[in-house]
């Protein structure tokens, strides 16, 4: 097992030039998910503004080059369920590459562009399968562990495919030979227990394997020197970010790093890690970039024209009623659920609303139906050790049934993520069918609440554990959607391991950029806010 370098030690200044990892060209692409969708888009080197490549209602993603840059082949839901397509980036002609009922994603080529390996999820399993680009052979299926398998990525050699698997009971990067290809030959190249490695790239030279690890709270890239496909040294900190792509020429990595509302395309070169310019930023989430030496033309075929020159319409409007006269800015307005106090300010009714709408096409299932909690009155007391400060005060939160996640049979599961110092959750609704029309598999052990209350005192102390297996079947990812509409996660308490409050995963806020005395202003009078907290 290889021992894990905590960082690489940054250049000393030099009398030369600090490589420049944007000096490689080409191009590089990405899905993007604004306003409710995920489309594809291209950025070429020392270009500003990318170039959309798909502009579909429904989600595309997971995009790959071909080896020769003229096709691109990405996972799409455009036909009613995931399904891998390829795209002639010259014509625009598109072909659907699988007609599996099941999830196919993730696709990645054979150096001489005649395969793609992809993940695909049949029969309750997560695996590994290759198909002919003419689909005339295939799907070979290459893994069978019941542990997920996912994100496949072919070698440059092309006798080799690299992808993260479970099978260890820990989150791990494995390299399968294909001359033999088995589960009992799949190599484990990471094996560190309680990290979790993903995403594997290959350096186009073969030399190098790239991923990412999230597990201390950052998500942080690393390189593998590899000798034969196998390792052949030991980690090395590369970038703080996710998704790692290599440049054609083997020099410099391109990756993702987020907050909760912007995503920043970064490169960074090998040799001066530490000087790591932003090639792109943008709002919303940005994934799974791929780097090609191809540029695209500076005049465009006439698909992607048209595909440029049109303009989404918004997911929802925020109407506003006029107000009372004498009364503050905005209404109280009472929502159709079912919650102790249905109301939410004027503000953010509409996509609260819309949210629901799209949970229940998403889902199959009315999620936001019934609530927990939803809007308080000012003279509502907090718990102990609870703010009186609450945004449900200010009409723009909502709380939905926690205690759910504790049920026999849960139709939601809860992912932890930390984020530096703070802890965040992940909600994942079961989608009501589970035919492949809906969601998708989970690829992370979610959290397990129920720990904390069995008879394992370190597990109380801990808040409970990660769940000994990740639940089979479709999940549709809630908290992605929230934050599509505006509605965010908060961060949890830091007594949340012993104090079920502190936890707060079910709790949703659109503040809309306003601080909280702001917003209480926005509804409620001078008057009544002295009155509850005082001057």
């Amino acid at each position: 097992t290889p021992a894990r370098e905590p960082t690489a030690t940054p250049l000393p200044p030099t009398p030369w030039p600090t490589p420049d990892p944007l000096n490689g060209g080409g191009s590089v692409a990405f899905t993007l998910r604004q306003d409710g969708n995920s489309d594809i888009y291209a950025l070429s080197i020392g270009q500003s503004q990318p170039v959309r490549l798909t502009n579909h209602p429904a989600d595309d993603r997971d995009p790959a080059w071909s080896p020769t840059g003229r096709e691109l082949a990405f996972a799409s839901h455009r036909d009613g369920n995931w399904e891998l397509y390829v795209l002639d980036l010259q014509s625009g002609a598109l072909d659907r590459l699988t007609n599996d009922p099941g999830f196919d994603g993730g696709p990645s080529w054979s150096p001489d562009g005649q395969w793609l390996v992809y993940e695909s999820y049949r029969n309750d399993n997560l695996d590994i399968y290759i198909i002919s680009r003419d689909g005339q052979q295939g799907p070979i299926r290459l893994t069978e562990d019941p542990a997920p398998d996912f994100a496949p990525v072919w070698s440059p050699g092309g006798r080799h495919v690299a992808f993260t698997s479970w099978r260890s009971g820990n989150k791990d990067i494995f390299i399968m030979p294909l001359d033999a290809a088995s589960d009992t030959a799949a190599l484990n190249v990471t094996g560190t227990p309680g990290e979790f490695e993903d995403d594997p790239a290959f350096s186009p030279d073969g030399q190098t394997l790239a991923y990412y690890d999230d597990s201390s709270g950052f998500e942080l890239v690393y390189t593998l020197p590899l000798a034969e496909y196998t390792p052949a040294g030991v980690p090395t900190t590369r970038g703080q970010g996710r998704h790692p792509s290599w440049s054609p020429d083997s020099d410099a990595l391109a990756y993702v790093s987020s907050s909760e509302t912007q995503s920043h395309l970064i490169a960074s070169t090998l040799d001066a890690w530490s000087v790591a310019p932003q090639a792109f930023t943008a709002d919303g989430r940005l994934d799974s970039p791929a780097w090609s030496a191809v540029t695209l033309p500076h005049e465009l075929p006439p698909y992607l024209l048209a595909i440029n020159q049109t303009n989404d319409p918004p997911l929802f409007v925020e109407s506003v009623h006029p107000p009372e006269p004498e009364g503050p800015p905005y209404l109280l307005l009472q929502m159709p659920v079912d919650a102790p106090a249905p109301y939410l300010s004027d503000r953010v009714d509409q996509s609260f609303l819309a949210l629901r709408d799209h949970v229940i096409r998403a889902a199959g299932w009315d999620f936001l139906g019934t609530l927990d909690n939803m809007y308080e009155v000012l003279e509502t007391r907090p718990l102990p050790g609870q703010p009186d400060q609450t945004w449900n005060k200010a009409g723009r939160a909502f709380d939905y049934y926690g205690r759910h996640v504790l049920d026999f049979e849960p139709q939601l599961e809860v992912g932890r993520e930390n984020q530096g110092s703070e802890l965040y959750w992940r909600t994942y609704l079961r989608a009501a069918r589970q035919d492949g029309t809906l969601g998708e598999p989970l690829r992370d052990l979610p959290w397990d609440f129920r720990a904390r209350f069995g008879a394992e005192p370190a597990y109380y102390d801990k808040g409970g554990k990660y769940q000994a297996q990740i639940p089979a079947g479709y999940y549709v990812d809630f908290t992605e959607l929230a934050a599509d509409y505006g509605w965010s996660r908060v961060p949890a308490d830091d007594n949340w391991r012993t104090f079920f409050p502190g936890i707060r995963f079910w709790h949703y806020e659109n503040r809309q950029g306003l601080a909280w005395d702001e917003a209480m202003r926005e509804l409620h009078t001078p008057a009544a806010l002295e009155a509850a907290f005082g001057k």
